[in-house]
């Protein structure tokens, strides 16, 4: 930590930091727009200037190193006047179509607009006009709204590690386009309208869905894969609309991946809310009676899955199974989480943030003891040779070589395999109520309760709390008839 003067006053910061993050850690805000804490510094949209004592010039913020007693004005007449001159130059072509832009409310250019921009222009030419492109997969450039802040050329190369775009032409001209022929399809298309600071990078399928002052935000943790990525819900009337990067500089967790980001619709649609069985659509009175019936006649149990459910509610579970076990005479009851090659082995990455791992707690589940010395392949062996003959499946496919007939699915979604099983027990989506995650590097994390669940919707487990309950109610009423 280093001792510095901002605007006359004396302030203990990070000199590891950027002096802009450095300032904005003590609450002096340094308006930007190119300048980005994980890419390289470019300087290229002048909007950080500001005075340092001692020297004539005035400096760009971001490419300045903090020393030991710097001094720095943010707030003089002569900066505020750059500031002003060079929004004035960014707004002149710049479209005034915030009423249809879907970056409005979470728009840099507005907020610096409105904090340092004069509130007139005198700008009195016909503003340039481009047809909009779409430049991706999901991608689409306004290229009227682009101030040429090289975030998304410099995320691309830096990070993704491809070279799709470029700038293009000079001067009044300048545009970012496509630098090669094919249109864009990496994991990171989200993450480059993400970056953008303006409405110039959108994706089509997030295009027109509703204004971000309509959404209930909650700090969450990505549910994709193994990696945990910081990540802010956007819910409106109880459905998930969006993910969006919380960035967290401790963890250096600034972007996110296309299939987290975008791998949301299993929340809002095809949700399982009733008790099946043999797939067909049943009450919780018949089906956890035929459970209990079938966990009594079972020689030996094996539960699979569990790793897309929070460290809270599989400790709970454990607790729950256990209080199962002894409530039906000791019977064995194994568990194992691993159900795919990706949790049995190192962590593998597809790319700089997706892992081949796409269970968001598998380390949760392991650290909580929740696996078996044989495996998933050992427990399909058992189930085929018939020393375990009933299987209790967690938000998992059924594996091969297991006969649906010996499977009870607990689920969010009508999946196939709630369809194909004996039995299938609704249960609430992780969201649905707070909890943690334990990423592939141990790392435990917290996320806030983003959606409500429909009344009387259980975790998977309530779900064995409730089989237990009746069991313990059943066994009361036999003694007192007796």
């Amino acid at each position: 930590m280093v001792k510095i003067k901002i605007d006359g006053v004396e302030y203990e910061v990070d000199e590891k930091k950027n002096l802009i993050d450095a300032t904005k850690e003590v609450g002096v805000e340094i308006p930007y727009f190119c300048y980005h804490p994980a890419l390289s510094i470019v300087g290229m949209c002048r909007m950080c200037l500001i005075e340092i004592e001692g020297v004539p010039r005035l400096q760009a913020a971001c490419n300045t190193p903090v020393k030991e007693g710097m001094g720095i004005i943010t707030k003089s007449d002569r900066v505020k006047e750059a500031r002003a001159g060079t929004m004035e130059f960014l707004l002149a072509n710049h479209p005034l179509d915030c009423p249809v832009c879907d970056k409005a409310g979470e728009c840099r250019l507005q907020d610096n607009a409105f904090g340092s921009g004069s509130g007139h222009s005198r700008f009195e030419f016909e503003k340039r006009n481009i047809p909009q492109e779409e430049i991706g997969t999901n991608l689409i450039i306004n290229h009227n709204r682009c101030i040429v802040c090289y975030r998304c050329v410099r995320f691309e190369e830096e990070k993704v590690g491809e070279s799709n775009l470029g700038l293009f032409e000079r001067g009044n001209h300048s545009i970012i386009g496509l630098a090669k022929s094919e249109p864009i399809d990496h994991n990171y298309q989200g993450a480059l309208a993400d970056i953008c600071p303006v409405g110039a990078l959108l994706n089509n399928k997030t295009l027109f869905k509703s204004r971000v002052w309509w959404y209930k935000s909650h700090k969450s943790v990505c549910h994709g894969c193994s990696t945990g990525c910081n990540v802010t819900t956007n819910v409106r009337d109880n459905k998930m609309y969006r993910y969006m990067v919380r960035e967290n500089f401790e963890q250096g967790m600034f972007f996110l991946c296309d299939k987290g980001r975008f791998d949301l619709d299993w929340m809002n649609e095809n949700r399982l809310f009733s008790y099946l069985e043999n797939g067909k659509n049943s009450t919780s009175q018949v089906v956890v009676s035929k459970i209990i019936d079938r966990l009594k006649e079972a020689k030996s149990i094996a539960v699979l899955g569990g790793a897309h459910e929070s460290n809270e509610t599989l400790a709970t579970l454990k607790q729950n199974l256990n209080s199962l076990s002894q409530a039906l005479g000791g019977k064995s009851i194994q568990w194992e989480t691993r159900v795919t090659d990706a949790q049995n082995k190192e962590t593998e990455q597809v790319d700089f943030l997706l892992t081949k791992d796409n269970h968001p707690n598998t380390k949760g589940a392991i650290d909580l003891g929740l696996t078996t010395p044989s495996g998933i392949t050992g427990i399909v062996s058992a189930v085929k040779q018939g020393s375990v003959d009933l299987v209790i499946l967690i938000k998992e496919s059924i594996p091969e070589g297991i006969d649906p007939n010996k499977v009870i699915c607990f689920d969010t979604n009508l999946t196939e395999a709630a369809k194909n099983a004996s039995l299938a027990a609704p249960i609430q989506i992780f969201c649905e109520r707070e909890g943690s995650f334990t990423n592939k590097n141990g790392l435990k994390q917290n996320f806030e309760k983003s959606m409500n669940p429909i009344q009387g919707l259980l975790t998977s487990a309530g779900v064995v709390e409730q089989i237990l309950n009746t069991m313990t109610k059943k066994m009361e009423v036999s003694v007192g008839n007796r």
